[in-house]
């Protein structure tokens, strides 16, 4: 079965792949699934990314590939049959990838934030924002998401293009160090090199997903904020080591250790050592997994089956 962008738009939301999230670290936790850290294999000035994940039980792989390009990346996933090696589904993975994305802060925030989080500080007004804002406006209850943004341009437009999408008020910020307070939430979904928050901004209590980054050479959080968190989880550890550079900065200054920081899955499989204080600030580092995209892609081509949507392939 092939389904393109189109056509996935049509079945995709954000309750499907906070669903789809939750399931893939309920398999890691398990023990049900296994996920390999996406590799980059140097092909001129670009790369083939690709990364992938298989589920036991169902005896299903699944392979997400794509080659950066500035002119706009187009990502591939693939499921495929871990008996016979047969192809079940080739899926144009762009939309799938960006609502996964959003779906894992989703999910994180919901086991390691304050459940009665009201007011959210959005910092990033890319492509994947969207998502981000989405997911914690479905998986909470709250008054306000402020959206930060250098440009007020981008800032206007990602209020006007989503308001209507959200049950919560999105509201514009210039200065995020002087204009927001109060926040339970923060999630940051930038490309920067350099860290865009620094620890003046983080009060006790605060959850922060850190989604942007996944380059060992990129940094959305500074050494300050990192050190300042009681807790620290990652979707996986061995891919943290390798793109996480939020983490492998201060790690390589002596500053953590590896074995402080926590896979989120941990936190489904032994619930009551991991229950938060009400003061604790915790991070999640998000680089995201080919779980997610394979249990989200089975859910979309289970879907797709049953409202005949899109085009069989025979081989």
């Amino acid at each position: 079965l092939y389904l393109t962008e189109t056509e996935i738009k049509k079945i995709i939301n954000m309750e499907l792949a906070l669903n789809s999230v939750e399931e893939a670290f309920q398999l890691i936790a398990l023990g049900d699934a296994v996920t390999k850290p996406r590799e980059r294999l140097p092909v001129g000035s670009s790369s083939l990314n690709y990364m992938s994940a298989g589920i036991d039980k169902q005896n299903l792989t699944g392979l997400k590939v794509y080659v950066p390009s500035k002119n706009g990346t187009k990502f591939y996933f693939h499921i495929m049959n871990a008996l016979n090696g047969e192809m079940i589904a080739i899926m144009e993975a762009n939309a799938l990838g960006q609502f996964r994305t959003g779906a894992a802060s989703g999910v994180a925030s919901k086991y390691l934030a304050k459940k009665d989080s009201k007011k959210v500080l959005l910092i990033g007004t890319g492509y994947q924002a969207y998502t981000q804002a989405l997911a914690l406006d479905r998986v909470f209850e709250l008054d306000e998401i402020y959206v930060y943004s250098r440009a007020e341009e981008n800032r206007m437009n990602f209020i006007n293009n989503y308001s209507s999408a959200m049950k919560s008020k999105l509201t514009p910020v210039a200065d995020i160090e002087s204009n927001v307070n109060n926040i339970d939430i923060i999630s940051v979904i930038t490309n920067s090199k350099t860290p865009v928050i620094n620890s003046e901004i983080i009060e006790s209590g605060v959850h922060i997903n850190a989604a942007g980054s996944n380059h060992s050479l990129r940094r959305e959080l500074d050494t300050k904020t990192i050190l300042k968190a009681d807790k620290i989880f990652v979707d996986d550890i061995d891919q943290a080591k390798m793109e996480c550079g939020d983490l492998i900065y201060p790690e390589s200054l002596g500053l953590i250790q590896w074995r402080n920081i926590i896979n989120f899955s941990d936190v489904l499989k032994f619930p009551d050592r991991f229950k938060r204080n009400f003061k604790d600030i915790t991070i999640f580092e998000s680089q995201g997994l080919a779980l997610w995209d394979l249990v989200t892609a089975i859910n979309v081509c289970e879907i797709a089956k049953t409202k005949g949507i899109g085009e069989k392939i025979n081989a």
